[in-house]
């Protein structure tokens, strides 16, 4: 969502995953509420190369990737895997960068694989180091990074399983209108038996503060930046938490908010919750099927809060 001219952006950052070797792949340009000159510049320099999904609905970019998903399958069927990426990232001149996360998807172990990222990764609030390290620097290149249950990565780039589109019926938990999604990727990807890992030989490039959006980013245009924000008639973060089911499951929420509380300007109610460790096996999945259907039904709307099928969109699938 955005109200300015920032076709350059867009058109820079889809001609490099275009570049990229994986020959099967399939990009859709998501735009909510752009501007006619935006799109024409756009569908312009692509035309049939990719699809589009354009939206003048009130959403943010968790309904909008879900339902340009669902547009997608709803054509062309089930894919490996349906990757999120961000306006302003911008993919490596490595050219089988994108195969090689493509490859990790197709291990049935993986539910989210994530490139490492420059910029904004949000490691700060998971791992507690310096903003300017990223995970290879503190964890080597070894071997990739399996991201613990608790904690995650902010959302710029990931690819998700299609076991976890097909368990919950969309990708991204779309209750959320702004921050706090990512606090629930370890859960989504657990409760299904798969592992969420930042690959060790794949950095992309996040455009942090280069306008690419206009003010607040994606996330947060059409509802406004807050923690813990809900998609109007969704039951609120504070009431899942509280649910005794949540905690009897393994689900947690915000779990680095008791080592931040005491340092910096965090709300004293700011809404968290801390898993129960038993819930899950040594690999770090849910035990049982609890953890699922507590996500499914309290994480995704339902359809007399969210309905996809009334949402007024345009979808031209060039494929």
């Amino acid at each position: 969502m955005t109200n300015r001219e920032n076709s350059e952006s867009y058109i820079k950052n889809i001609d490099s995953i275009l570049s990229q070797d994986l020959e099967d792949k399939h990009i859709v340009f998501s735009g909510c509420c752009i501007s006619a000159e935006t799109f024409s510049k756009i569908y312009g320099k692509f035309q049939k190369k990719i699809s589009y999904y354009l939206t003048n609905e009130r959403l943010a970019v968790n309904q909008t990737f879900n339902h340009a998903v669902l547009k997608s399958v709803e054509g062309a069927g089930e894919y490996d895997g349906y990757m999120y990426v961000a306006s302003d990232v911008n993919f490596s001149d490595d050219k089988s960068s994108l195969r090689r996360l493509h490859d990790r998807i197709l291990n049935p172990e993986n539910g989210i694989v994530s490139p490492e990222i420059d910029k904004d990764n949000g490691y700060f609030w998971w791992f507690g180091f310096d903003e300017k390290q990223n995970i290879w620097d503190v964890f080597g290149k070894e071997k990739d990074f399996v991201v613990p249950v608790g904690s995650t990565a902010n959302l710029h780039c990931s690819i998700f399983s299609n076991k976890i589109f097909k368990a919950y019926g969309r990708i991204i938990p779309d209750i959320f209108v702004s921050y706090c999604t990512e606090s629930t990727f370890s859960f989504l990807s657990a409760a299904v038996g798969q592992r969420f890992i930042i690959a060790n030989d794949v950095k992309y490039s996040h455009g942090h503060d280069q306008g690419t959006h206009s003010g607040l980013d994606g996330q947060t245009q059409a509802f406004g930046a807050g923690w813990d924000r809900v998609y109007p008639g969704s039951k609120s973060i504070k009431e899942i938490v509280e649910d005794p089911a949540a905690r009897a499951c393994g689900f947690g929420h915000e779990e680095w908010v008791p080592r931040f509380i005491h340092k910096m300007d965090v709300p004293d109610d700011k809404t968290f919750l801390m898993h129960d460790e038993k819930q899950f096996d040594e690999k770090g999945f849910s035990i049982d099927g609890r953890l699922e259907d507590f996500i499914k039904n309290n994480l995704f709307a339902s359809k007399n809060v969210l309905n996809y099928d009334t949402i007024r969109c345009k979808f031209i699938e060039n494929i």
